[in-house]
């Protein structure tokens, strides 16, 4: 009777498992928070000095994630509305340079040029969301060109040059600490009663927590609350759903569909210029050329976070998860010392990924999942290659220029400036047949993996999951001694894609049985 009642314990536990990770995975945000879970413990692990999660360092993200967080947000409530905003980019970058223009130069007062950058960006929304809702143009089409309107208007209103050093003022969007104040009252020993207090304990815990708080932080964090509260609580947000979800069925249930898509827009572009000043907050100086590449970041962000690009389903905090995660890979591999080049290269990979999540979560199929998660094995598989693969082809290519170049010069041929660039000392051939050699090994295995996992996308069974997941794991140790511990998340995130990818089957028989059971 005990075997009976403790079989009947452990299935009922392990009903409860699937029913919670089926609960977990519904969930638009759960794929960006376990990859950043995942990442964080990755990260905690294999580095040493101050730990990742340490209250400083999370901070430190939260900064720097803040101006691209808040462009993000307002490109979550288009791209809901099943909509489109590729302009973000160019506006940010124009706003910020007029903002820092009519401060510097026209003599505007800090506050009345920030509201001037803040009334750009709503008149921006404003022309962009009046061509897509009452003029019927695609949504791509209309912000493609403002991608290259606003740019282009950035440079010709400022010349392109950078203004002089900004006003105090912006650093409240940006640097500025709101426990500098008190810490430094507190030092010269003018408080007292509970505010001595106080500042004796911001003083005593300064380096290791506010130090690193700012205001940009805040913004960040406030901007996405009120918003939460606006799309769950409101109207607007109920409507911008039923938009994204059957615009010509809400505009039957009588929703003005133009004005609500008009205003989604509007609050796009006013997200952008917003992010603006919390970058301004943290520059020296405004120029048209910030925001490049913007609005791919801000797109690879709201997808990660499970916003569908098909519209209707979403989640701001599933945005503000994709936002940490992007900034942790990206400076994932700014530590690795890769070029801002692969950056890109990565965050289209991740786009990619994001998508076929969306769609495979749709699909509700459990060899589209178990495919899926393989794929992610060998995305992370190429993360952790492109270290040692990307100092071996850098290396490669420079001595096939230099050779190329020394043919030529040898032939007589006269060579251009580009070409002479190109010619090596001997120390120079040196070091980069030592760099070509050393990263040899490792390339090839990464290499190696990559394919591996590659295959388990076409057809695998569950014990080769197994068997390539522990295989991901042991190739830490290796990798490591050669000098690549920033490989080691990458290679954890993938050895978790793939164990997962060999439960999926399992797990969604168990839940389809649950829930018939339940019914």
């Amino acid at each position: 009777m005990t075997d009976v009642s403790n079989t009947h314990a452990t299935a009922t536990l392990q009903d409860r498992v699937v029913l919670g990770l089926v609960k977990f995975f519904r969930a638009e945000w759960s794929g960006a928070f376990l990859a950043i879970l995942i990442l964080g413990i990755a990260i905690e692990l294999a580095t040493t000095g101050r730990p990742f999660f340490h209250p400083s360092n999370l901070m430190t993200i939260l900064n720097n994630s803040a101006a691209i967080g808040i462009v993000a947000g307002g490109m979550t409530l288009v791209i809901i509305t099943a909509g489109i905003d590729l302009s973000v980019g160019s506006v940010m970058g124009m706003t910020a340079a007029l903002t820092g223009y009519v401060a510097s130069f026209w003599g505007f007062p800090p506050y009345l040029a920030i509201m001037t950058g803040l009334s750009i960006g709503l008149a921006i929304g404003a022309f962009n969301g009046s061509l897509v809702a009452y003029y019927g143009m695609p949504a791509f089409i209309v912000t493609l060109a403002g991608l290259s309107i606003w740019r282009g208007t950035g440079h010709l209103s400022t010349g392109a040059q950078a203004t002089p050093k900004l006003p105090e003022t912006f650093d409240y969007f940006g640097r500025y600490n709101p426990f500098a104040g008190l810490r430094d009252a507190y030092r010269e020993g003018t408080l007292s009663g509970v505010w001595e207090r106080i500042g004796a304990f911001v003083d005593d815990n300064w380096i290791n927590f506010f130090r690193t708080f700012q205001m940009s932080m805040l913004i960040f964090i406030g901007f996405f609350v009120v918003l939460t509260i606006i799309i769950s609580n409101t109207r607007y947000g109920r409507w911008v759903y039923a938009i994204g979800s059957n615009e010509p069925g809400a505009r039957q249930a009588g929703i003005n569909t133009p004005r609500y898509t008009m205003i989604t827009y509007m609050f796009c572009s006013f997200s952008a210029a917003l992010g603006a000043l919390l970058f301004l907050g943290r520059a020296p100086y405004a120029k048209s050329d910030y925001g490049q590449m913007w609005e791919l970041d801000a797109i690879a962000a709201v997808v990660i976070g499970g916003t569908s690009l098909f519209g209707g389903r979403g989640s701001l905090w599933g945005t503000f998860m994709g936002v940490i995660l992007l900034k942790l890979i990206n400076n994932g591999l700014t530590l690795a010392q890769l070029d801002t080049f692969w950056q890109m290269v990565v965050t289209g990979l991740i786009i990619l990924v994001a998508v076929g999540l969306d769609i495979v979560r749709q699909s509700k199929d459990p060899e589209s999942v178990r495919k899926l998660l393989g794929a992610l094995a060998a995305v992370m598989a190429f993360l952790a290659l492109m270290t040692p693969g990307a100092i071996f082809l850098r290396a490669k290519i420079a001595l096939l220029e230099h050779n190329a170049a020394a043919s030529l010069r040898e032939a007589g041929e006269s060579l251009a400036a580009g070409q002479n660039a190109r010619l090596l000392s001997p120390d120079e051939i040196a070091q980069l047949q030592n760099a070509a050699s050393s990263n040899l090994v490792a390339m090839i295995l990464l290499l190696a993996l990559v394919l591996a996992a590659c295959s388990v996308v076409l057809r695998t069974s569950r014990i080769n999951s197994f068997v390539l997941a522990a295989v991901f794991v042991l190739m830490i140790a290796p990798v490591v001694l050669m000098g690549y511990q920033i490989t080691t998340p990458f290679l954890v995130l993938g050895g978790a894609s793939l164990l997962g990818s060999a439960y999926v089957h399992a797990l969604f028989a168990r839940a389809r049985a649950l829930d018939v059971n339940a019914h």
